[in-house]
């Protein structure tokens, strides 16, 4: 809302449309479909939840995971795209790109150190063969 009223404030440009506003919502579907798939894999075959205070004892390298190795993360930058297509405030998508390079610095510099350690060489191998993101490797 801040960033709403922001935009408003510096009256900056707004896009808004139906059907941009139909493609937001239907990010937002996808993203919730992809977070409740990854969390059922982690709980199956993790043996835990993506969640610190229960974290999976097991890799997991099923389904989505084979593609990706951060499907999560997709999912929640897929919300905050979805955020500028139903609002239309350019600042949410200045923001949805400042907060998707933060994720990755967050990913390379922390998280996947973290999983180095924990998993050792099975997360190291499974580096090697599944991009961080869908595209980039």
């Amino acid at each position: 809302i801040c960033i709403i009223y922001l935009n408003y404030l510096f009256n900056l440009p707004v896009y808004s449309n139906t059907a941009l506003k139909i493609i937001g919502y239907l990010l937002i579907l996808l993203s919730v479909l992809i977070v409740s798939y990854a969390f059922g894999l982690f709980k199956r075959f993790g043996k835990g939840t993506p969640v610190p205070i229960e974290p999976p004892k097991k890799l997991v390298v099923q389904g989505i995971y084979k593609y990706t190795r951060n499907p999560m993360y997709i999912a929640y930058m897929l919300v905050w795209y979805a955020e500028f297509f139903i609002f239309g405030e350019i600042l949410l998508l200045f923001y949805s790109i400042f907060a998707m390079v933060t994720v990755h610095f967050i990913v390379v510099f922390y998280e996947e150190k973290s999983l180095i350690k924990r998993f050792g060489k099975s997360y190291i191998n499974y580096c090697k063969k599944v991009p961080r993101w869908i595209l980039i490797k």
